[in-house]
């Protein structure tokens, strides 16, 4: 167990352990049409606010190639990749669209017996959210999706999206109960006038980067690191109290200043999980014959 409060400046050693790749189920890596779905709601008020500090997926290229990084588990479980024809990627999970058959997608949630809604956000990282009542959920569908083309329904209208584009559509106008002072719908309180609007981004192929489904771990790059090579315990270097992670970089071999800056965001991700000097575990760590690190979830993972 590491000391929970560092001096300031001050190295902690952080135990790990090395786990099998064997054992685990390798990741998903795979190029796949690929199109982004974001239905926002400008017109309100956020009652709700993001509270990851790194977004679920990482989308960047490095050495030519797009990449799509989910680290935390996203994909819906029991998928064959025979039946797929792409990947869709909203504010909340990652779907699979299948090779035949259309795919409808519930851009809202149930929430405490009202409908969560996303005010603005951004594809698997933070956003913001507000809750309302007697809200009529648009029907949105994909229809097909290939590598050149996406084919979505809106509320009945069809659009034919090329690869490489991006589009803005503006659902019809609704009223809501609006939010009381707790945040929660008022049928009382008062309604307002509300124009969703639904924000698409279909970049065309990209190398999706996933955990196996139902792996048990969180996945990152190999950051050039050998896994075999790194001690435990870890040096594990802070600052103001916290860990340093660029330093903790630089004192593993790793070099960062080549890469892009969404891979570095994820070598953050990663130095927190896995060398955190508050950490109150010895994490374990796997590392595959592609070079792709996983961290083995503990419950407390599982519960975040």
């Amino acid at each position: 167990m590491s000391d929970p409060t560092p001096t300031d400046g001050e190295t902690v050693p952080v135990e790990w352990r090395r786990a099998p790749s064997a054992e685990l189920a390798p990741p998903l890596v795979e190029r796949v049409p690929y199109v982004e779905l974001a239905l926002k709601h400008p017109d309100l008020e956020p009652t709700r606010y993001g509270e990851s500090f790194f977004p679920d997926a990482v989308p960047y290229e490095y050495d030519t190639i797009h990449r799509v990084f989910y680290w935390r588990p996203a994909l819906e479980s029991a998928t064959c990749r025979e039946n797929w024809a792409g990947i869709c990627a909203t504010t909340d999970d990652l779907a699979v669209v299948p090779a035949s058959g259309e795919r409808a997608l519930d851009l809202t949630h149930p929430r405490d017996g009202a409908t969560e809604v996303v005010v603005d956000g951004t594809v698997a990282g933070d956003s913001t959210r507000a809750l309302v009542g007697s809200y009529s959920a648009p029907d949105v569908r994909i229809r097909a999706l290939s590598s050149e083309w996406l084919e979505l329904a809106v509320e009945g209208d069809e659009l034919s999206i090329p690869a490489g584009a991006r589009r803005r559509v503006a659902l019809a106008e609704r009223t809501v109960d609006r939010p009381d002072a707790d945040g929660r719908p008022d049928a009382d309180g008062g309604h307002v006038s509300v124009t969703p609007e639904l924000a698409v981004r279909f970049p065309g192929e990209r190398e999706l980067h996933h955990p196996a489904s139902g792996g048990g771990y969180r996945l990152f790059p190999s950051f050039g690191l050998e896994l075999a090579a790194v001690p435990s315990p870890v040096p594990s270097p802070t600052a103001n109290g916290e860990l340093d992670h660029a330093t903790l970089a630089a004192s593993l071999g790793v070099d960062l200043s080549g890469r892009p800056y969404p891979e570095r965001v994820l070598w953050q991700a990663f130095a927190y999980e896995a060398f955190d000097p508050h950490a109150d575990a010895a994490r374990r760590l796997a590392q595959f014959p592609d070079g792709h690190v996983a961290l083995l979830s503990t419950e407390s993972d599982e519960r975040r």
